[in-house]
């Protein structure tokens, strides 16, 4: 079974297309999907931040209010001498102005033994009847002794009463002679801390939930715990009810003791949906295009192709003397007549190849000039390049085919700027170092765009080292003298010129004379003396036809000539 040219020809396209389809299509996923889960990560440290904010600022509003109660004249000498309703007079004022309405009291007495205890609520705080009758553990132990470490005389500690868990700050009470007579406990419920933090969970240091304002409460196993450390949060992503949810478990430490652990969880419902999205769009944005290609190229091969095959078929029944008793035509022989045939057909495909690459050639064409129009301090520099880069050409005698490949190389030489990205292009003054680099990378991205159009070989050189330099010092490849092809050092210089006259941002474009000036003085430096010798001579006759095309050159009233012998 035979297989038909245009499926030769469309079929390994096909292939390609399926190839650079998956794989685009799964680069550009990653990327998508990897932007949105950055997104949600930020979103899950800025809130683990503020997290940690909020505790700092409990602890400092905590700690003022047991100064408050330890210092308030009166609380000593009550204390010592075990007066309940002294204590409740000079303490509960204190409660009864706090923030929050939960805040609670304990007086204890040198043994740790609860001499009061007063609970804030919303109607007003109230003596209530301890639920411990005594407080006891090293925190409690060296508030009430009195002792000082490198943070000071005040503790803090979690504790249980009844069956919710409390944050304790502890401080000694001092009499006259500035010995310890007791201690009081300032302290909030672990469960109204986490309410005024969204979406946390707080633990104990066995990894027990103690309080959560998350709907979903995620489990803390020994071997998480394991990881987590002061200067390193564990990130954990898991489903719970049904739902995804993204954690940051972190350690809960104050006045540089390990509390327990603490995470903010969010949830990441929604980072899967956008995320689905996204790889559903894709996948139907590269089957529509890998459909319209077939489409496409599928017709055009077969308009190519038919008179080839129309040709191979009559040879066939040549070969396989198959020709038959055919009527000549206008006198000719079948033989004459399969010949002529043969020469039509090969005219037709040649003409039908000519406008096919003549189409695509217009297709860069106008992706050139979009390219040029990204900067409107560029807008129609590659047309005048490639006028500029002919009229040297005349004067050095390039043939026709070498005129036509520079043209296009002219046209065409900046397209590799499609690669650079916009902040780069129209940054309104000097690139610097890293910018300049990506700048630099616009003729290899332009050459490998375009390397395998076989129609465009003899431009591809001027679409790479147009900014190579006489010197050798230019990029990408740094060759130097004649190891540059001539159409390109003739681009170089009409690349330059148009350049210099153009204003930029920065700066204003240069006269005529002051451009012609400024090339003459890269002669041998930067640019093949003969092609500056051409350039030179061509000048007047550049500017007159740039003003013919809208770009006003002033020149010198003697001619370039004059201005250079008088400079």
């Amino acid at each position: 079974m035979r297989i038909p040219i245009r499926y030769k020809i469309v079929v390994p396209f096909v292939v390609l297309l399926v190839f650079v389809g998956v794989i685009g299509t799964g680069v550009a996923t990653a990327r998508l999907t990897n932007a949105a889960v950055s997104e949600f990560d930020s979103g899950l440290y800025r809130t683990g931040l503020l997290e940690n904010d909020h505790l700092a600022i409990l602890e400092a509003d905590r700690l003022a209010e047991l100064r408050a109660a330890t210092d308030t004249l009166g609380v000593s000498t009550a204390l010592a001498a075990r007066d309940r309703a002294a204590l409740t007079t000079l303490l509960v004022p204190l409660v009864a102005n706090a923030e929050p309405t939960q805040l609670l009291i304990r007086v204890l007495d040198k043994s740790g033994q609860v001499l009061l205890a007063i609970d804030g609520r919303s109607t007003g705080p109230v003596v209530v009847p301890p639920t411990s009758s005594r407080f006891d553990g090293p925190a409690v132990q060296d508030a009430i002794a009195g002792r000082s470490d490198a943070r000071g005389d005040r503790y803090v500690f979690v504790a249980v009463e009844g069956s919710r868990p409390v944050i304790f700050w502890a401080g000694p009470v001092r009499g006259d002679d500035q010995r310890s007579v007791g201690g009081v406990l300032v302290g909030e419920p672990i469960a109204e801390v986490a309410a005024g933090i969204p979406n946390a969970v707080f633990y104990d240091r066995a990894g027990a939930a103690l309080a959560a304002s998350s709907v979903a409460v995620p489990s803390l196993p020994a071997s998480l715990r394991a990881s987590v450390s002061s200067d390193h949060p564990v990130r954990v992503e898991e489903p719970l009810a049904g739902h995804a949810y993204g954690e940051l478990f972190s350690d809960w430490t104050m006045r540089g003791q390990q509390l327990g652990y603490v995470a903010v969880v969010l949830n990441a419902d929604q980072l899967e949906v956008a995320v689905g999205q996204v790889r559903l769009l894709l996948v139907i944005v590269f089957v529509a295009a890998a459909l319209m290609t077939l489409l496409v190229g599928g017709g055009l091969a077969a308009h190519i192709t038919r008179p080839l095959e129309d040709l191979v078929r009559s040879m066939r029944i040549v070969s396989a003397g198959k020709l038959g008793h055919r009527a000549p035509v206008a006198g000719r022989d079948e033989i004459g007549y399969l010949a002529t045939t043969f020469n039509e057909m090969t005219a037709s495909l040649e003409d039908k190849t000519k406008t096919l690459q003549d189409t695509y050639f217009a297709s860069m064409e106008a992706l050139a000039r979009a390219i040029d129009a990204r900067d409107p301090s560029t807008f129609g520099h590659s047309s005048r390049v490639a006028a500029i880069s002919l009229e040297i050409a005349d004067r050095m005698g390039l043939g026709a085919n070498e005129r036509e490949a520079l043209r296009r190389g002219a046209l065409l030489h900046d397209i590799g700027k499609i690669g650079v990205e916009d902040r780069v292009l129209r940054k309104p003054g000097p690139l610097n170092e890293q910018e300049a680099g990506e700048m630099r990378e616009h003729p290899m991205i332009g050459y490998e765009m375009l390397r395998d159009l076989h129609f465009l070989e003899p431009s591809l050189p001027g679409i790479r080292h147009h900014h190579e330099r006489w010197d050798g010092s230019g990029y990408p490849d740094a060759l130097a003298a004649s190891a540059i092809p001539l159409s390109v050092r003739i681009l170089s210089v009409a690349d330059t010129f148009d350049a210099l006259t153009s204003d930029r941002p920065y700066r204003s474009g240069l006269s005529l004379e002051e451009a012609v000036g400024t090339i003459v003085d890269q002669k041998g430096k930067q640019f093949d003396p003969a092609v500056v010798d051409a350039f030179v001579s061509r000048a007047d006759a550049i500017a007159r036809m740039l003003r013919a095309m809208g770009r006003w050159l002033p020149a010198h009233p003697g001619g370039i000539g004059r201005y250079l012998e008088a400079s």
